[in-house]
């Protein structure tokens, strides 16, 4: 396969884009990181453990319910938005965003429905009075459902900047707007309705920032997108979405608020499912830049595909294994001080990685995943309690590796050209962090921690550079298309961590 041509100027303009997308979208995911994890760390110093907990399971369940009512439209943007605006069809735009809005109101005043009626056989079922919050949660649900679907939009445009500014921003208003509601007496609904206000300021500005980009769209008009073909390829992410949101976190939740009680969703919640939503937002870093990268054009470059599959594993690669050593030493640290102490249990906790970016296989795989998943944790959680929802996605998720390579190998070997090479002098250069796993296992004051924590990061972050330089991870030849951008940031990285050869 042919490098990318350094004298194309469309091939240096898919560069330019890509890595600012990439970079923004770091900046994007920071930033809303910290107003999630400010938010929490204000509840948890506010509520008794119980109502934490009731709070973090609301939460997660709305999380599923989200994705229910998104219907796959955020990916359908995703996949579609590049395509017209790429031949400048503003009519077909305009289109696609009113398809996409009426599937995704529709699906949500089901779901809102089914749940207001549902809430006696909630509760019931739960042992726990959660129905009512749930219910109202997932009516002031619509704010966020739109800003996540507009989210993905903006990426289609090559657009975090924006995303990346107004999130802050947004997180600001909504933890404000919490501090007020909880003062004046509202409890975890008034905490419901700040989040909601802020979601749906930030989905106000996302649209706006749209429409002004589809606005300037002049070029052919084409088909538009059909009905079917929109609902069809929505179709295919939905049940491997659902699914894998209902192994991956509301199973353990459900199990441990009917069995355990709402203090041991807090416990596990802090402990386990907000670490790895942070893990779990590593290889959506590069997803967005790799799908529009590669959709933008991909009926007249069929190769560039295949490149830009083998950058994406290298790029999971580099970052998956400093983040999977340096987070086993210091999450535990990390949450202790996040928590200030209030939920020991959580600490002992550790956040488990994985990455899957197999969309219709997952559909499949994540069948036997679910019913696994189901038994694992109600049999396990109901012995071991917090331990056992701990050991039960262990488990789910060794068995969802193992069927996901056997399926990958069987269905479609060609693509299963994962680059173990480059992923091995990966391991090699973050075997640095290793040396933070000491942090994990001595507890020390709050400041001297900061000095020593901050002191070995430094020092383990150098070296790892070093590395990277030294087993050539970052040279023309391992990542030709990075080489080809002209972002300032982007050269400067590479200036002290690219070779020469």
């Amino acid at each position: 396969m042919d490098p990318p041509r350094s004298g194309d100027p469309k091939i240096a303009g898919l560069a330019d884009r890509t890595t600012a997308l990439v970079g923004w979208t770091i900046a994007w995911r920071a930033t809303s990181a910290i107003a999630t994890l400010a938010l929490g760390a204000l509840l948890i110093r506010q509520l008794p453990a119980d109502e934490y907990g009731r709070y973090t399971f609301v939460l997660s369940v709305l999380v599923y319910i989200a994705l229910l009512a998104t219907f796959g439209q955020d990916q359908g943007l995703l996949r579609y938005l590049p395509e017209v605006l790429g031949r400048g069809d503003r009519a077909a735009a305009n289109d696609l965003l009113r398809k996409s809005a009426i599937a995704i109101l529709a699906v949500w005043l089901l779901t809102s429905a089914a749940v207001w009626v549902a809430r006696p056989a909630i509760d019931s079922l739960l042992h726990a009075q959660i129905a009512d919050l749930l219910a109202l949660g997932t009516v002031l649900l619509l704010g966020g459902i739109a800003a996540g679907v507009l989210s993905f939009a903006l990426v289609a445009i090559y657009d975090m900047r924006s995303q990346a500014i107004a999130t802050p921003i947004a997180g600001a208003l909504t933890l404000a707007l919490a501090i007020v509601l909880l003062r004046l007496g509202h409890g975890l609904g008034g905490v419901l309705v700040a989040g909601a206000v802020g979601q749906s300021c930030l989905a106000g500005f996302y649209l706006f920032i749209l429409l002004r980009r589809i606005r300037r769209a002049e070029g052919v008009v084409g088909d538009r997108v059909g009905w079917r073909r929109l609902l069809v390829y929505a179709s295919g992410w939905l049940p491997s979405l659902l699914i894998a949101s209902a192994v991956g976190l509301q199973f353990e939740n459900i199990f441990l608020l009917r069995f355990s009680g709402s203090t041991a969703v807090a416990y596990y919640d802090t402990g386990y499912s907000i670490p790895q939503r942070l893990v779990a937002l590593i290889p959506s870093l590069l997803t967005g830049a790799w799908v529009v990268g590669t959709l933008e054009g991909w009926r007249r470059e069929s190769e560039r595909v295949r490149a830009s599959v083998m950058a994406f594993y290298k790029g999971i690669f580099l970052v998956a294994f400093p983040l999977a050593f340096a987070g086993s030493a210091l999450m535990a640290p990390v949450v202790r001080l996040y928590t200030a102490g209030r939920l020991p249990p959580a600490e002992q906790i550790a956040p488990v990685v994985r990455v899957r970016e197999l969309a219709w296989l997952n559909a499949l795989i994540t069948i036997a995943q679910l019913g696994f998943a189901a038994l694992a944790d109600f049999w396990l959680i109901q012995v071991f309690g917090l331990s056992g929802a701990v050991a039960a996605v262990g488990l789910t998720t060794a068995l969802t590796l193992i069927l996901t390579f056997v399926a990958w190998r069987a269905v479609d070997r060609a693509t299963l050209a994962i680059p173990w090479g480059y992923a091995g002098r990966c391991l090699l250069a973050a075997s640095p962090y290793l040396l933070l796993l000491p942090l994990a296992f001595v507890r020390l004051p709050t400041r001297a921690l900061l000095i020593v924590a901050f002191a070995l990061v430094a020092l383990t972050t150098v070296a790892w550079g070093y590395l990277v330089r030294r087993f050539n991870l970052l040279s023309e030849r391992e990542v030709p298309l990075l080489h080809l951008s002209r972002h300032a940031p982007v050269r400067l990285a590479l200036r002290y961590l690219a070779s020469e050869k």
